[in-house]
């Protein structure tokens, strides 16, 4: 498999729903009902989080960009943006918050000169994933700059999985326990508080429990394909469920003896920073 990475200029418009929240209460509202901190974040600023349910179980990983001081977009993976609504608008109630599908694009720059171009844009967000000088903007297509080569959602998907980033609906199932997903330390805070969901996220890192399935990154060279079954010494351990050129990502059975060097996505992500 080849992918365009030679550190020249390209872009795409990545697969994600944009998600627009925005009203005098919106930054509390927010704050209040995903498992990120985000007392913090400011205009200009972009940070991960994941929408649990109340009873603690995925519902989306997504960015929260902090537009103005009251507007703010949730960008997710592609056909979890009316999910993220349905789970949000349960627990509105009185707060001056409205909510709607945005038809903006999430604008991807990899490369040299990538934050160049996201220099001084509204909506201008940091990726967890990616070399140092890729960025994206979230904002109108039609007024969104185009620099460099377009690249493919193919290359587009191969770069996120060779930085062992995941998706929910591929690498994470909709209802996965949190300590599934690998990432807890990039998109939850265990400092914030109360929101909907942190019994299950807290009672679990507290007691040192681990899921009946751990997501991890391992080189691609060790694996087959997508779908293929991982088999260690004789034993099924686990199954492919994304593949770049260099790295994938394969759910895990709990117990099951891998690699030392397959490492949990927020881990192998902080390695390439």
């Amino acid at each position: 498999m080849s992918v365009q990475n030679d550190g020249a200029l390209a872009w795409c418009d990545a697969p994600r729903d944009v998600v627009l929240v925005q009203g005098d209460d919106a930054a509390e509202f927010l704050h209040s009902q995903l498992a990120q901190d985000l007392k913090s974040l400011d205009v200009g600023s972009s940070a991960h989080s994941l929408l649990l349910e109340p009873s603690g179980h995925v519902v989306a990983l997504l960015r929260v960009v902090r537009h103005v001081d009251t507007v703010f977009t949730l960008d997710t993976d592609s056909g979890l943006g009316d999910a993220v609504m349905t789970r949000l608008k349960k627990f509105i109630l009185r707060s001056r918050v409205a909510m709607r599908r945005s038809d903006w694009v999430v604008r991807s720059y990899f490369g040299t000169g990538a934050r160049d171009v996201g220099s001084g844009v509204v909506g201008c967000a940091s990726r967890w994933w990616g070399g140092v000088d890729d960025v994206d903007i979230i904002g109108d297509a039609a007024t969104l700059p185009v620099a460099g080569t377009k690249m493919s959602h193919v290359d587009y998907d191969v770069r996120r999985v060779d930085a062992g980033w995941p998706t929910v609906g591929c690498d994470i199932d909709v209802g996965d326990l949190p300590a599934t997903t690998g990432i807890l330390r990039v998109a939850a805070s265990f400092s914030k508080g109360c929101y909907p969901g942190q019994e299950l996220v807290e009672r679990m890192d507290s007691r040192g429990s681990s899921a009946p399935v751990q997501l991890v990154v391992a080189p691609a060279s060790e694996v087959g394909d997508v779908g293929s079954h991982v088999v260690v010494d004789g034993t099924e351990v686990g199954v492919v469920t994304s593949r770049g050129a260099e790295r994938a990502l394969v759910r895990v059975k709990r117990g099951a003896e891998v690699s030392e060097f397959w490492v949990r996505p927020d881990r192998f992500a902080e390695s390439l920073l």
